[in-house]
């Protein structure tokens, strides 16, 4: 979590981790910067919203999967992301993963709390761009706390307003996708707080017997991040079902 003042706080923050889909955004970032907005917008709510893998694919084709490699460490500074490969509609490696880098796409909590803080801080793009990509990030699944949904899950028990106007993108990998040692989910962004500041959070929880409590989880630390900032005595996070309630 990094506050508006630049403070991170965290726990395993700089382990990596499969990206899975929430490096969506920043591949998103990187064709607004490097083919302009007008390139990237038909492809940008199925990408986004959806979380398409063949759109996400067309989206690194604007520029290309080896300038987007590079824009996300060089330009975006998040040193610990790499995109090496993606194979949906055709096969794309990047430089990196011939240079020995294997072919697995990695982020930390650390790096994608970082995208959000830089991205709300007006430090990652030029003001119409930022606009332009807070507002779609704005228009992915919100979720609910009655019915927690994965794409969702982050924004799950805020209070709905504040659900609203936050920005952010998440990345599942459940059971029967894949290895067990590659099952999570991962969901970043930032939030509003009623002072008019913000925070940016990246919550990853990874390789739990009980998905649902993983899904679960992502949300409730979320909202609990939120309460203390806010100082929101009255808002509860806790839904009926909660393991940790």
């Amino acid at each position: 979590m990094i506050t508006s003042g630049g403070d991170l706080h965290g726990v395993n923050q700089n382990r990596q981790h499969t990206s899975a889909s929430a490096v969506k955004a920043l591949w998103t970032a990187a064709a607004i910067q490097l083919a302009g907005i007008d390139a990237a917008a038909p492809l940008v709510r199925a990408t986004l919203a959806h979380s398409d893998n063949h759109a996400a694919g067309q989206m690194i084709d604007l520029a290309g999967i080896d300038a987007v490699d590079e824009w996300t460490r060089d330009s975006a500074g998040l040193t610990s992301t790499r995109l090496a490969c993606w194979s949906f509609g055709r096969r794309r490696i990047a430089r990196s993963a011939l240079d020995g880098g294997g072919c697995g796409n990695r982020t930390t909590a650390a790096d994608m709390a970082r995208f959000y803080a830089r991205l709300h801080g007006d430090q990652l793009l030029d003001p119409e761009r930022t606009a332009t990509l807070i507002a779609w990030l704005r228009d992915t699944p919100r979720g609910s706390a009655s019915a927690v949904g994965v794409g969702g899950a982050l924004l799950a028990r805020l209070p709905p307003a504040v659900a609203a106007e936050a920005t952010h993108k998440a990345g599942w990998l459940p059971p029967g996708c894949c290895r067990n040692d590659h099952r999570l989910i991962i969901d970043a962004g930032g939030v509003p707080l009623p002072s008019g500041e913000w925070f940016a959070i990246a919550a990853v929880a990874d390789r739990g017997r009980n998905y649902d409590h993983s899904v679960r989880w992502v949300g409730y630390a979320a909202c609990r991040v939120y309460k203390y900032l806010a100082a929101d005595r009255l808002h509860r996070c806790e839904i009926p079902g909660d393991p940790v309630s």
